[in-house]
């Protein structure tokens, strides 16, 4: 639900600035065969998006839009929540196992 949240911010950012937005592109996206490989995979992607909000930011705040720039924080602040949120989940997993983490999940 929030990369869907983030996808409407830049959607509405672009129509501010009067450009077509293209959402036919879409970044491949890696699920993986079990829950380990599932977070690791949402880290990989969540890790990449970091890199490219903070580039994004830099280049905002060359070209003066501080509107796009806040946006951008914004939704950058999210995405390194989501980062801390996995790395939790991964150590849970080390430390206790992936069966009671599993069991753990449904409780």
């Amino acid at each position: 639900m929030d990369e869907m949240k983030h996808a409407e911010k830049h959607i509405s950012r672009i129509i501010f600035l009067e450009e077509r937005p293209v959402v036919s592109e879409l970044n491949k996206i890696h699920i993986g065969d079990a829950v380990e490989a599932f977070h690791k995979n949402d880290w990989e992607a969540e890790s990449g998006a970091i890199i490219a909000y903070n580039d994004a930011i830099k280049l905002a705040v060359e070209v003066g839009d501080n509107g796009t720039r806040e946006m951008l924080e914004s939704i950058l602040k999210d995405e390194e929540s989501h980062i801390d949120w996995i790395e939790a989940q991964l150590a849970q997993i080390k430390q206790m196992g992936i069966q009671v983490y599993l069991s753990e999940q449904i409780s």
